[in-house]
C-alpha cells in the first residue's frame, strides 16, 4: 500500500497497458500508469472501477 492510502494494487488494461491503482483516506481512485502520458479508455476504467468495487465489498470494504 502507497503511503495515505488505504489500498492499492496493479491493473492491467484491454490494451495490455498498465497502472498502479490506490484508494486514498477520502477514497479517491487513483492511477498512475506505467507509461507517462498514458489513459486508459472511458469503457476500461468503468470496467475496472465496477470490478474493484466487487472485490473490495467482498473483502468488507
Amino acid at each position: 500500500t502507497q503511503p495515505q492510502c488505504i489500498i492499492s494494487g496493479k491493473v492491467n488494461f484491454s490494451d495490455g497497458k498498465g497502472a498502479a491503482w490506490y484508494i486514498d483516506q477520502l477514497g479517491r481512485l487513483g492511477l498512475n500508469p506505467d507509461e507517462e502520458g498514458y489513459s486508459p479508455s472511458q469503457e476500461d476504467l468503468a470496467v475496472f472501477q465496477i470490478e474493484l468495487r466487487k472485490v473490495l465489498s467482498k473483502q468488507g470494504l
